[in-house]
């Protein structure tokens, strides 16, 4: 598979209102982080948390009880993803029906070794707001943690979607809203059914919104790299070209969006601002 451009999301009539109608929403996209610590057992219930981020975390040391997590969407079909680990505590997690009735959706047994995190990730669609209720192991010891993740994907891509190449709206969007933009090429791929993982080295890091790329120095030049990890039903191998790598952090991980050639992409935006196209404001 020769690389053009990699994924997309759907598209829009036009370039300038693709992103107004997209950039406006990124006001939402900061992450949401609580942290909870239940050091005694005398009084504590069961409590709740809110989330109106677009990705966040709980950390819950000493978890007794139950807890709810209300994590607010958007007004329209997304997907919702969870990561739960936890240490030296079983934990629960399940979502909350409308008539209160509960789905188990992720269950960690306790860990025989109690230093040993064990985790538990599941995606699944979800409309407006998502209500979890998580219970710990009631002989959990104080020194016991449970942590939640979650990101939310506005627009999912599922079987032959997640592998279709970007629109040029779609490109010039995530080149102002992916949490990392860098130029550089693929050196290796590891496949396998469920991942891509790509071992990249980069000329630029041109933006990251955390510092997940390593700065090497050979023969008196600078350079990063990295992992990028994309669908594993998506064909992909290495290329001599270079391209401009667009992604999202989830999960600790930088899972890649779009990937256009170096040279289409910068085509693209000289023939964008002969258009009158503003980028990124």
């Amino acid at each position: 598979m020769i690389w053009r451009k990699l994924l997309i999301l759907n598209p829009l009539s036009g370039i300038i209102l693709y992103l107004i109608l997209n950039l406006s929403n990124c006001a939402k996209d900061s992450l949401c982080r609580h942290k909870i610590w239940d050091d005694s057992k005398e009084g504590k219930g069961v409590k709740k948390i809110d989330f109106d981020c677009m990705n966040g975390d709980v950390e819950w040391t000493g978890p007794y009880g139950g807890l709810f997590v209300n994590i607010k969407g958007p007004v329209k079909e997304h997907e919702l993803c969870i990561q739960v680990s936890s240490i030296g505590t079983s934990a629960l997690v399940s979502s909350v029906a409308e008539d209160n009735q509960l789905k188990r959706l992720v269950t960690i047994l306790e860990p025989k070794n109690h230093q040993h995190v064990q985790k538990r990730t599941l995606c699944f669609p979800a409309y407006k707001d998502t209500l979890l209720f998580v219970e710990p192991d009631v002989g959990a010891f104080i020194s016991s943690k449970i942590t939640i993740e979650y990101d939310i994907e506005q627009n999912p891509r599922y079987g032959e979607d997640a592998c279709r190449p970007c629109t040029d709206e779609e490109l010039l969007y995530n080149f102002c809203s992916s949490d990392f933009v860098a130029v550089g090429k693929v050196e290796d791929i590891k496949s396998t059914p469920a991942v891509n993982i790509l071992h990249v080295s980069l000329d630029h890091v041109k933006k990251q919104s955390a510092k997940y790329f390593t700065k090497e120095t050979v023969n008196l030049e600078t350079r990063f790299t990295g992992k990028l990890y994309s669908p594993g039903q998506c064909s992909m191998s290495t290329s001599r070209s270079k391209f401009v790598f667009m992604g999202k952090i989830k999960f600790s991980r930088l899972e890649l969006k779009c990937a256009p050639t170096y040279e289409d992409f910068f085509e693209l935006q000289q023939s964008s601002k002969l258009k009158g196209a503003t980028l990124c404001t």
